[in-house]
């Protein structure tokens, strides 16, 4: 191990991997603590963060754009996942990774934001939905969502099986459901995906969430008065964020047009911190 001290004067060493080289730290090890042992963990058995091992020398799944994973829930089932927050994710499998929000709790976790709104003020933001998969890595600008087409091509690559749908109003009700992995979830996938263009059930299609309180899940069978998802017409493109899921004039889903609606038709007035959010795993 070679000594070494930080900028801010704390002294460390270096935990390399190359042990034929023991008196030079190559450029992926990793600098730790004194107080950590020979083998790279803390006295509390502790590798140093985002690293895991017998000798804390491997770089765990999703903690660096050097060793992404495919998707969040190929970093969930890797065991390599520290709860929510930023993971690196190749969907391509061709060096190009991307930075992503994965929720890795919800329902078991693995779930892969691909649209975000979270209002910061009571004028509620303009945007367009993107035709690329790969603004999914604007999470963070909280007007981030993507087109049908853009979730075509993110499909191809992941193969994801299931949606999962989160709104919420503070003045209102919280509508929060993921499609079922059966085959009537799966019409609601290809549906939302582009593949089909064929209007699937809603009621069957869904499972509620715990903070759901919403209207339209227990009216699924009023949903664009015929009881399926969507309506006929409109734009393919942003089929996902303008009234996909609604009970007409009662209970809708919306965010697009000046018409930010969860679960409500103008009774809620929206506020700060109010969000809808799609996710996929």
């Amino acid at each position: 191990m070679e000594h070494s001290s930080d900028d801010t004067g704390c002294p460390s060493f270096c935990h390399f991997a190359d042990e034929k080289h023991p008196h030079k730290c190559p450029a992926l090890g990793t600098c730790v603590d004194v107080s950590r042992q020979r083998s790279g963990k803390t006295k509390g058995s502790q590798c140093h963060p985002n690293y895991k091992g017998k000798l804390c020398q491997t770089l765990r799944l999703g903690q660096s754009a050097a060793n992404p994973g495919k998707s969040c829930k190929h970093i969930l089932e890797s065991k390599d996942s520290e709860g929510d927050g930023e993971y690196w994710i190749d969907p391509e499998g061709k060096g190009n990774p991307l930075k992503v929000y994965c929720d890795m709790k919800t329902d078991g976790g693995g779930w892969l934001l691909v649209a975000n709104f979270v209002l910061n003020s009571t004028s509620p933001p303009d945007w367009t939905a993107e035709s690329s998969y790969r603004v999914i890595r604007n999470f963070a600008n909280n007007k981030m969502g993507i087109s049908v087409s853009a979730l075509k091509e993110l499909r191809s690559h992941l193969s994801f099986t299931q949606l999962r749908f989160h709104c919420s109003k503070k003045q209102g009700r919280t509508f929060h459901v993921t499609t079922v992995s059966n085959s009537t979830g799966e019409a609601v996938v290809e549906y939302f995906s582009g593949q089909k263009d064929v209007r699937p059930d809603s009621c069957g299609s869904f499972q509620r969430m715990e903070d759901d309180n919403s209207k339209l899940v227990i009216e699924c069978e009023s949903w664009s008065n015929d009881g399926k998802w969507g309506f006929n017409g409109g734009d393919v493109e942003r089929r996902l964020y303008t009234g996909f899921a609604r009970v007409p004039r009662s209970y809708p889903w919306n965010i697009l047009d000046g018409s930010w609606y969860c679960d409500d038709w103008d009774h809620d007035p929206v506020s700060p911190g109010d969000f809808w959010k799609i996710y996929v795993r």
